[in-house]
């Protein structure tokens, strides 16, 4: 056999090796206790992140501001690629209702 047959082989196997599969989906759910979202008032913090006790030495609880927050909370998870069991992400119920109800007028 070949260098480059042999190579080639090597490869194939290493792409077909089955890898363990990872959830890379992230979840966002809506709560409806107002006691979560303390900053709600004049800046609306509607999305909450809550590392689970593995990795709270690590990160801090943190909230999101209304413009964009989605996507900055999903590029901070992205960021220290965390996995759906070391945190909670949280979005305020209440003020996605009231911003549904504002584009519907």
């Amino acid at each position: 056999m070949t260098k480059t047959q042999k190579a080639f082989d090597e490869n194939v196997k290493r792409l077909n090796k089955s890898k363990k599969s990872t959830s890379t989906k992230i979840t966002i759910t809506q709560s409806r206790k107002k006691d979560l979202f303390p900053y709600m008032g004049m800046y609306k913090m509607p999305y909450r992140f809550e590392p689970m006790p593995e990795i709270a030495d690590r990160l801090n609880l943190a909230w999101f501001d209304e413009h964009y927050g989605d996507e900055r909370m999903m590029e901070h998870i992205k960021k220290h690629k965390l996995k759906s069991h070391q945190y909670k992400a949280y979005v305020n119920y209440w003020w996605l209702k009231s911003k549904k109800e504002q584009e519907k007028s």
